[in-house]
This record gives C-alpha cells, structure tokens and sequence, in this order.
C-alpha cells in the first residue's frame, strides 16, 4: 500500500527505483488507501492531475473497512496524545490488510510499527 507523499513523489518526479519496482508486481497488487486517494484528489492542481492520474491506472484503491476502522481506534487509544491525522488512519488501513506500507517519510510512521505496522521506503532504502 502506497502513502500520499510516495505517491506525489512518483508522479513528480517518475523515480527508476521506484518505476522498477512496479514491473514486480501485477496491476492490482499495488494498492492506496482510500484514504490516500481523498489526500491526492484534494491535492491535486491542474498541472499534477495528470500525473496522478496515470498513477492510479497503475493501482487499486482499497475502500476504507470496519477493520481498518477498529485499527484506527486502537491506535488512537494506544497513542492518546499524539494529533490524529491522515497518516493514522492510512497507518490503521496497512495493518488491517496486513500489508507494508510504503512512504518516503518513514518517520511519519515508525510511532505505529509497535502496534504491527510494515514499513518500506523505495527511495531509500536504507
């Protein structure tokens, strides 16, 4: 599952590590929360729509469930004075599928890994 800001990052700036990485993977396979796809709709200008649009024929966009949603509560709990934000919500939605979560900001993330959460970076992988 891609996070918002790998995906602006791919449709900027079209990264061969990462455009490599979706020739592994069969269309469907790679997938955004729904979530992600209201953050790059509500983010998009006129010059980047097309950018992202031609990303998201390339993946799934995975509705948000009762799961992810259960996830998302616990996560709340488990973190009670930390700001809620789309980042837990997309976070709750990987672990409900029980898939990693892939970000170019991994320091959006590392707070939710105790509570099952995968994470890579394509970019970085370091």
């Amino acid at each position: 599952m891609l996070d918002t800001n790998i995906c602006i990052y791919i449709a900027k700036r079209q990264p061969p590590e990462v455009i490599g990485r979706f020739a592994e993977y069969r269309r469907g396979e790679i997938a955004i929360s729904a979530i992600t796809w209201g953050e790059l709709f509500c983010a998009t200008d006129k010059d980047g729509a097309a950018a992202i649009n031609g990303l998201l024929e390339l993946l799934e966009v995975v509705p948000f469930c009762r799961k992810a949603a259960e996830h998302y509560a616990l996560l709340t709990m488990q973190h009670p004075n930390r700001k809620a934000n789309f980042d837990r919500l997309i976070a709750a939605h990987a672990i409900a599928l029980d898939v990693p979560l892939v970000s170019n900001n991994l320091a959006d993330f590392t707070l939710y890994e105790s509570s099952g959460l995968q994470v890579e970076n394509w970019i970085d992988p370091n």
